[in-house]
């Protein structure tokens, strides 16, 4: 047996079987919820590399596969990584039905994923490059539906994505000519403003993320939260893949100078931005640039404990972006549009989804006694004691997305509670109850889940 094919060839094939039947909805979802729990079973169960014995055989899982001249290579300490991502994916696709996604988005979502994978596996590892064009020419459909007519946030998208692939090759020619000459002093420039702009595309740095509320406003809320949370956590971790790769790279104090002003003018530029906005999908944007702010000031600070809060925002983050995206799917999907003039006293009809948003906004702005709240305490603690400025700027970025949420509460209930008949489905309002009662109850007791976020540490250092 042999680990990527398990767990990215397998993934891509059972997609390509899922878009062929993806008229039997119903079918669909339970296939693809069953085989990524499966997956995450067997990432769990299964040692990589080391001979395990099943009924008396013994049997031994190969991290290596040689595809087309590279290698992809998953190995041991992959295991938290492919757990996590599966699982992400199962409890996304599991409630894709009531969030009614449309039927490509379970095919093209798993094989986003399981292309993703193989870009954080593959050796030589610039050619994850071309891996990660690869899955978002296939997440087009996760924006722009079939049968629809693309709008100018996927055609930005798609540009601002593509133009960071030939980014990231030219930064692979010019760190292999800095390993042919290790005098030269032009290279390693030449390689840091290859990978900075290539990066800055694909993580929508600022000013790089225009596209994002554009697409934000056009899109199903949740096939496009499913893509916009799984792409920046890729972009992350391939990041820190990158700067453990390339030594002199990690040696220059320059980049942790850069990932801290990065980080901080995202979050303070997309906090000023949401204070303005009157539309759900457009904050949602701005929320997500402030999670992917918030994950670069934590690798700025390049120290055991900022990586263990890097780890620790990943869980807060997914879970709060799959309440959002379901409780505003189900408005959307009710009759309710996603400005503020037509969510006006939505809770009154909407009473799951309004507070499913509103939870979930606010743990993503880092209320306190919610999910998203104990890893950013943690790193603006941290930061404080080395960059006072920048803690402070950080934290005045949270409070415009924090500010905007509390304008979003006032326009879900509208001071008025009146006797209407609810719209939401019984499962629906059990699902969103669910997600209300995880995040309140992560905030109360963070160690509850958190230490198993940090599994994933090794898997992120790993060259």
């Amino acid at each position: 047996m042999n680990a990527p094919l398990i767990w990215i060839l397998f993934p891509l094939f059972f997609a390509f079987i899922l878009w062929l039947v993806r008229w039997r909805e119903g079918w669909v979802m339970r296939l693809g919820v069953v085989l990524c729990l499966l997956l995450a079973l067997l990432a769990w169960l299964l040692p990589i590399g080391t001979g395990f014995r099943v009924f008396g055989n013994r049997w031994e899982i190969e991290p290596t596969l040689a595809l087309a001249g590279r290698q992809l290579v998953v190995q041991n300490n992959d295991r938290p990584l492919l757990i996590f991502v599966y699982l992400i994916a199962a409890f996304w696709f599991g409630g894709s039905r009531e969030a009614r996604a449309h039927r490509f988005m379970i095919p093209y979502g798993l094989a986003v994923a399981a292309l993703l994978l193989a870009a954080l596996s593959v050796q030589p590892f610039l050619y994850a490059a071309l891996l990660v064009e690869l899955a978002v020419l296939l997440s087009i459909p996760l924006v722009a539906p079939p049968g629809k007519p693309v709008g100018t946030g996927a055609l930005r998208y798609l540009i601002f994505q593509t133009f960071a692939m030939p980014f990231i090759l030219l930064a692979g020619w010019a760190l292999s000519a800095v390993e042919a000459n290790p005098a030269n002093t032009f290279f390693p420039l030449l390689a840091q403003i290859f990978l900075g702009v290539g990066f800055a595309l694909w993580l929508a740095v600022f000013p790089f993320y225009a596209w994002m509320p554009l697409v934000a406003e056009e899109a199903d809320p949740y096939p496009l939260g499913y893509l916009l949370m799984l792409l920046p956590t890729t972009f992350l971790l391939l990041g820190v893949r990158y700067i453990n790769a390339v030594a002199w790279l990690k040696d220059l104090s320059a980049l942790w100078e850069v990932l801290r002003l990065t980080g901080v003018v995202m979050i303070l530029t997309a906090g000023g931005w949401a204070v303005f906005q009157r539309h759900l999908g457009r904050l949602f944007a701005y929320a997500v640039t402030i999670e992917t702010g918030t994950s670069l000031l934590a690798l700025s600070l390049n120290t055991p404990q900022s990586m263990e809060t890097f780890a620790m925002l990943f869980l807060p983050r997914v879970l709060a972006l799959a309440l959002w995206a379901l409780s505003a799917s189900v408005m959307r999907s009710g009759g309710k549009g996603l400005r503020f003039e037509d969510l006006d006293r939505a809770a009154e009809t909407f009473p799951f989804a309004s507070a499913g948003l509103a939870t979930a906004y606010l743990s993503l702005a880092g209320l306190p006694l919610l999910a998203g709240f104990p890893a950013r305490f943690l790193l603006l603690e941290e930061l404080a004691t080395r960059a006072p400025l920048s803690a402070v700027l950080a934290l005045a970025g949270t409070g415009g997305l924090l500010l905007s949420g509390f304008r979003v509460l006032a326009v879900l209930t509208g001071g008025y509670f009146g006797p209407r008949e609810p719209r939401e489905t019984p499962f629906q309002a059990i699902l969103i109850s669910v997600g209300v009662v995880v995040l309140i109850l992560l905030g109360f007791l963070p160690r509850l889940l958190f230490p198993a976020m940090l599994g994933l540490v090794p898997a992120i250092l790993m060259p």
